[in-house]
């Protein structure tokens, strides 16, 4: 069963044409697996503080937060640059209690419900340029969560390299720098629910002009569509 169940995410995930699809595929993975959380993190290892690539089904705060102030401090992407293994979190969450300021990033985990003992990373290098991190762990609370072994990480290894290559095809053509903050603020409505009209009313502008606005955000980002587009930016952290 779990086999096939990875064996059918590495299918979709090389096919899959956009942010939403990734999620849809490791959402549809990680439900069938019993395990309640996931997060693909890309960063450039170069450049510490840059903003990363987050998809995930953790709370929007979380990942606010995390793109925010926390992915500079974060124990387990610092584990993560110095090993090319697959680790438990339980193993690096010991040793960063020791810590304040890994300990600050724990504490704040937990209050968003992450259980920080109850999980795995899978670490992606490429050529020293970039590091990816897919992990996936257990809510705080899901007592009848599964326990998560060293083994699950070992079996998704293959899921993480493949959705790393594809996030990497998806984003060839992404100039997100280029994004004006008409085009951040037009995209951010519309990831809020909001229509053209509505957002003209809002930003003080005429529909045809959000229009414009966020046809360009589309073309700059590579997105087939304003739903792509929001996708896109959010993964980004441009809105």
């Amino acid at each position: 069963m779990e086999l096939e169940l990875i064996r059918r995410a590495l299918h979709e995930l090389s096919e899959a044409d956009s942010l939403d699809d990734l999620r849809a595929v490791l959402g549809r993975l990680f439900s069938g697996l019993g395990i309640a959380q996931y997060a693909f993190v890309r960063v450039d290892s170069a450049v510490l503080g840059a903003s990363p690539l987050l998809v995930s089904n953790h709370h929007a705060c979380w990942q606010q937060l995390y793109r925010s102030r926390y992915q500079c401090i974060d124990p387990f992407l610092h584990h993560a640059r110095c090993s090319a293994l697959p680790f438990l979190w339980r193993d690096v969450s010991v040793r960063a209690s020791c810590c304040a300021a890994d300990a600050a990033f724990l504490a704040c985990a937990r209050r968003h419900g992450i259980d920080v003992c109850r999980g795995a990373s899978i670490p992606v290098h490429v050529r020293g340029e970039q590091l990816a991190l897919l992990s996936f762990g257990q809510a705080v609370g899901g007592g009848h969560g599964r326990d998560i072994y060293i083994r699950d990480a070992l079996l998704l290894s293959g899921v993480a390299t493949t959705l790393h290559l594809r996030v990497g095809q998806l984003m060839a053509g992404c100039r997100p720098r280029s994004l004006t903050r008409r085009e951040r603020e037009c995209l951010l409505w519309a990831s809020r629910g909001k229509a053209q009209e509505e957002i003209a009313v809002i930003l003080g502008l005429r529909p045809r002009t959000v229009r414009f606005h966020q046809e360009n955000a589309m073309w700059k980002l590579g997105a087939r569509n304003i739903a792509a587009a929001v996708a896109i930016a959010t993964a980004l952290g441009l809105v």
